[in-house]
Parts: C-alpha cells; structure tokens; sequence
C-alpha cells in the first residue's frame, strides 16, 4: 500500500488536565515522524481488528465533514468531541489525538490516531558536588515507541468508506465502544478476525455435520488430517493479497463438500457475516493458518505446515480403536 502524508496535527487529550490541548497548526515531518505515522497507517489498515464499516444517515461527522473544508478545524472538533468522552468515561484511557490528512494507492483519506499513553521511565542527571548523580524519574504520559495506534479511524473520503479500530470500555457500568456509536456515528460491523473465525468454524461445523464419517467415503477430499485441518486449508486457500471472498469459500464447499454447502450458508447468516463480505486476515493470522498444532495428553505440542497434514509422504494420520488419534511424522532427520 502507498501511503503518502500530507499533513498531520497532534491534539493532547489528558482528562486530568480538565480541558484538551488543542494545536492550531500541523507538525513539521521530518523523516522519523513521517515514517513512524505512516507505518501507523498502514498497520491499521493490515490489522485484523479493523472493521470495515459505514457511516449512518444521521452521523453529525459526516454532515461536518461534507460542510467543514478546514483541515485543522475539522480536528479540533474531533479531539473535542472525543475528549468530551474521555472527561465522562473514566475508564477511556488519555492519550495523545493524531489527525492525518493522506492518501493512500492515491485516494484521499483522513486519518484519526489515538496514541494511547502508557507509564514509563526516563533517566536524569545531575551535577552533584564535584560529582555526578544519575537516577530514573518515572513519566505517566510515555508514547507507544512502536508505530501502532491503539484505536484509529481511517475514513476514504471517495465513497465514505471507513476501518475501524476501536476497544471496549466500561461505559454505563457495561463494556461498549465509543468511537463508532458516540464520535463518528458509523456502523459496528465485526472486526476482521471475528468475521475469519466465523467462516472457518461454520465451515468445519457444516462439514463435520455432513460428513461424521469421511472415512467412509469416496467423494470428498481426503481427511486425513482431521475435519478441522481439511477445511481450513481449503479457506485459507481462498486468500488473494491477504484478503478472503466468502462467496469463494461458499463455491469452494460447493464444489469439495456438496452435502455441507446448505448448512454452511444457513449457519453462516446466523453469525452476522455476509456472502458479500470480504475477510481482510493479516500477515501474522495468514502464517498462523498456514500451520496446525496439534497437541497430546501430556502436553507435548507439534507444529506441522498445513498443507503437508494431507501428504502421506510427510505425515500419516492413524485413527485408533478407542477413536483417537495418532501421529506418525516421516523421514525425521536426527
């Protein structure tokens, strides 16, 4: 992805200081801060947190965002709007308010980067005498060193399109978000890896369920690896650029797992995902897929690729008389 900044403000929101502090002018980037926010960006658009979601009919950001062309107005009134938050809701952390202006694969988006703070330690010295003291004074309001926003907006300002990552707080003596339901007014659509475990334990389900003895059967692809491992290779398989079509996995159990294709649909609606979806799974979660662990009684745990499981030449599957599972690993160099 093509991340390329145009301007970026910081707004320091710390309830404890009872008002925010506003910038009335954007940062001068030199090269570590440009690389840092956007690295921050483009993390929020990889990670499997976000959802993807749109903005409601009655959402006041949008009608001020339509009306309201001033960039670093525009987020102030967004750092004033989330502090109001943070001042009625103890349990919403303090932190600094990145806004970005960008574009990324050259379409304009705005960006909202909350910088969550956390409680660190940095080192002083004083001249002492004729001697030096060195000594650690701790700070409550430290910056993430890495560049990863805790919670982040990303809006495309072409169709009005917009990921999400957001947390849950205690808000009314219950866990709820803010930023989607109180700030920005959009929809609360599942986060990405929620939508991916959805498919993949629908799909394993439905199987199981219409197949309990693929042992026994001719016409489907081989077991052997377990249910589990067959059908999730056969999902992970679907990724394109780190992105899964449902309606490519729906066609996919058609073809492989014909009897399992009704209850995959059935189910799958029940779970809040949409055939239309499309899963954004991330690097790490892609490499996680691309492994099963399978793990004994006594605690011994083995890490097999997932594509191997159904090779007879690197690994055979024997099922026991007592219905259990055994593992026969091949060709093991000592």
């Amino acid at each position: 992805m093509d991340i390329k900044l145009e301007q970026v403000i910081l707004h320091l929101l710390d309830p404890g200081a009872s008002e925010p502090v506003l910038s009335d002018r954007v940062m001068e980037l030199d090269a570590d801060l440009y690389e840092y926010f956007a690295a921050c960006i483009e993390k929020a658009f990889a990670s499997d947190d976000g959802k993807n979601c749109r903005f409601l009919p009655d959402s006041a950001f949008r009608a001020e965002m339509a009306q309201n062309q001033d960039f670093i107005d525009l987020s102030r009134r967004i750092a004033g709007v989330i502090f109001e938050q943070l001042l009625q809701y103890p349990a919403i952390p303090a932190g600094d308010l990145a806004v970005a202006s960008f574009t990324a694969d050259g379409v304009p988006h705005y960006g909202v980067l909350k910088l969550n703070y956390r409680p660190g330690f940095t080192h002083q010295t004083q001249q002492l005498g004729n001697g030096q003291y060195s000594s650690m004074v701790p700070h409550r309001t430290m910056l993430p060193g890495t560049p990863k926003a805790d919670e982040a907006v990303l809006i495309d300002r072409a169709n009005e399109t917009i990921r999400l990552i957001e947390k849950k707080y205690t808000l009314d003596d219950k866990k709820d978000v803010y930023l989607s339901t109180r700030v920005f007014g959009c929809t609360a659509a599942l986060p990405e890896k929620v939508k991916l475990k959805a498919v993949c334990e629908t799909a394993v389900a439905a199987v199981k369920q219409a197949y309990p003895e693929p042992e026994t059967l001719d016409d489907v692809p081989p077991f052997d690896g377990g249910t589990e491992t067959a059908v999730e290779l056969l999902v992970r398989n679907q990724a394109v650029d780190n992105t899964i079509a449902v309606e490519d996995v729906r066609t996919r159990i058609e073809e492989c797992y014909p009897l399992a294709a009704p209850a995959f649909e059935q189910a799958l609606a029940e779970t809040g995902v949409e055939q239309s979806d499309r899963v954004t799974v991330s690097p790490a979660r892609m490499k996680k897929l691309e492994r099963r662990s399978f793990k004994t009684e006594s605690g011994i745990e083995i890490k097999i690729p997932a594509e191997l499981c159904s090779s007879d030449e690197a690994v055979e599957f024997i099922h026991t008389a007592t219905g259990g599972l055994s593992l026969l690993i091949k060709d093991v160099l000592v």
